[in-house]
């Protein structure tokens, strides 16, 4: 969103997007407006009960009159506390639902939405709009929606009122209202710039936190503590410097206007009084007028300010629906192909092309031709940057190819349903993304159905996985947030564990033993090898001594295939893998 949007008037369009969240609760809403009603006619009666008081109870000496206007009077506020308080309830209990119910829509769409898409998208971002903008919506129909239509009521009943009291006295005071919207109308444009100025601000201090608390250890490692403190410290200090100018410039405005409305009504009450003295109108009917003057004020400044806010929620408004209208750049067929395994994979790369959305004119893959066959054990190497990693996100079709396809058993993969599709595959990443949780809860994550007996069976019947009970709480230990607690051998092997449990026909293994030591390492893929016999498996390898034993090498060179063949095959070839494998061998030994 640009920042000159926010200086647009309200894009009351933005608000439409709301009306099918609210259908749930057409009930709770109906009854929200009119406990909202009679609070508000209720406050607007105690005009009339003053008048009573005044000239029946206090002027006439009238005892029993002044009792019967002071025991009405009571009952108003009975009758207005209660309406409140089921108007509030209402209010916040409906705006809470829907903001529920809009963050899931919202959190589901986004899950849906393929990792492509994050290539050029900043994921804080898309946090902000999930928490603060939801956050400014929530206010809004909260607090400013109840103000603004309580308000509205205040200023035109207040405003009827008023000409029934004294036409005279109320078209003076309309004259004078100019006054009093004056310096909102000077003094506005600029608080809405301090305020985008802030938001701008503010953003950029939560990135810095973000980026600081993901980068801590290189902070830490390079003694930069201070250098980052000193960062925030400037954008905390551009914030506050933007945030004061506009709390000052607000802060004119707001005693202005007050300055301005109660000069207003007493220039009204002196005229008022001489009407008093000369008996045009009752001591009653000026206090009545007083109030209902000071009520139509109040809520005609309330109205001002409150515009302002609608149109930063208008804005967020349109942050947070712009989510929904995202469109997956990988999208799912409307029609899909059944399809079926029966654990037997047969993959093909058919002259791929492709390049990452972030930067088209590095093309990773050229014309790319493979075929994996069923059972097949295949090992990717080459440089880094080559496209190893790539080849394994295109067959789960995190990101779709520019040009060729990929078939399974000759279906193309775009004419499956992703379900179908990313169900062949137990995925192992190198990063090995571990979930805040515990130990079970990552490990079963794939499947609710996994049961805490089966992964103790696969536990002890794995050693690499047998650090998990000497832990205080075993599986039920808490790993930290992305698994900060544990190794990054511990998070490989919890990973690990997690794709053999799914037990897909093919294992995708993207540097899967890369953090592992060599015992481990052994025993993992001894354990890989065990469970893959009869599965397809596809390994990019950074080790190459772990690879030595698969069916067929495959290494990706200038965005083709520039050598194939198995570990003696390709010795023998004395071309790339030999180099490669002599350098590893030659820095092991070292």
């Amino acid at each position: 969103m640009s920042k000159n949007k926010n200086r647009k008037p309200i894009n009351w369009h933005n608000f439409s997007h709301l009306k099918p969240l609210f259908k749930p609760y057409k009930k709770e809403v109906s009854q929200a407006l009119l406990a909202l009603f009679v609070t508000a006619a209720m406050i607007l009666f105690f005009g009339r009960a003053i008048k009573c008081m005044i000239d029946f109870g206090f002027s006439k000496n009238d005892v029993h009159l002044l009792n019967l206007s002071l025991l009405t009077f009571i009952v108003g506020v009975v009758i207005m506390a209660v309406a409140g308080y089921y108007r509030s309830y209402l209010v916040n209990s409906i705006a809470e639902k829907v903001i529920a119910d809009l963050r899931k829509k919202v959190y589901s769409h986004i899950l849906r939405v393929s990792t492509e898409f994050f290539e050029v998208t900043k994921t804080n971002d898309v946090v902000s709009r999930l928490t603060l903008d939801t956050a400014l919506l929530y206010e809004t129909i909260s607090s400013t929606s109840s103000f603004l239509l309580r308000n509205s009521l205040f200023f035109f009943g207040g405003i009827i009122l008023l000409f029934c009291t004294s036409i005279k006295l109320t078209l003076l005071t309309l004259a004078l209202i100019p006054l009093a919207i004056a310096p909102i109308i000077i003094l506005g444009k600029r608080v809405k710039n301090f305020s985008t100025q802030t938001q701008a601000a503010a953003a950029k201090t939560g990135a810095q936190i973000e980026e600081s608390i993901n980068g801590l250890k290189t902070i830490q490692s390079y003694l930069c503590e201070d250098k980052e403190t000193g960062k925030f410290s400037d954008l905390s200090n551009q914030y506050l410097n933007i945030s004061l100018q506009r709390i000052r410039i607000r802060s004119l405005m707001v005693a202005l206007v007050i300055g301005a409305a109660f000069g207003a009504i007493a220039v009204v009450l002196w005229i008022g009084g001489h009407d008093v003295l000369n008996n045009k109108i009752s001591a009653g009917e000026l206090s009545s007028f007083i109030f209902y003057s000071i009520i139509t004020a109040v809520s005609l400044v309330s109205i001002s300010q409150i515009a302002g806010q609608l149109q930063s929620s208008s804005a967020a408004v349109a942050r947070i629906f712009e989510l929904l209208e995202i469109e997956s750049p990988v999208k799912e067929t409307k029609n899909p192909i059944k399809f079926a395994t029966n654990n037997e994979v047969t993959i093909k790369f058919n002259n791929v092309d492709f390049s990452y959305p972030a930067q088209p004119q590095n093309k990773i893959l050229n014309n790319f031709n493979l075929e994996i066959k069923n059972g097949e054990k295949i090992a990717i190497v080459g440089s880094s940057g080559s496209g190893k990693s790539t080849i394994l996100q295109l067959l789960l079709r995190f990101y779709d190819v520019n040009s060729g396809s990929i078939t399974i058993n000759n279906q193309q993969i775009t004419q499956l349903a992703l379900a179908d599709l990313r169900h062949c595959f137990s995925y192992i990443s190198q990063d090995c993304f571990i979930f805040s949780g515990t130990i079970f809860e990552n490990i079963a994550y794939a499947d609710s159905k996994i049961t805490r007996t089966q992964v103790e069976n696969l536990i002890e019947k794995n050693a690499s996985l047998q650090f998990i009970n000497s832990l205080d709480d075993k599986l039920d230990h808490f790993v930290g947030e992305k698994g900060g607690k544990l190794s990054g051998g511990e998070k490989q092997r919890i990973a690990i564990a997690r794709a053999i449990l799914k037990d897909s026909a093919v294992l995708l293994l993207d540097e899967a033993t890369s953090a592992l030591d060599n015992q481990n390492e052994k025993i993992i893929n001894d354990l890989i090898s065990n469970l893959g016999k009869n599965k397809t498996v596809i390994t990019v390898a950074h080790r190459l001594s772990s690879i030595i034993n698969c069916d067929r090498i495959i290494f990706v060179k200038d965005q083709q295939i520039a050598e194939t063949g198995s570990h003696q095959e390709l010795l023998a070839r004395n071309g790339f893998y030999k180099k490669m494998y002599e350098a590893e061998e030659l820095t092991n030994s070292n």
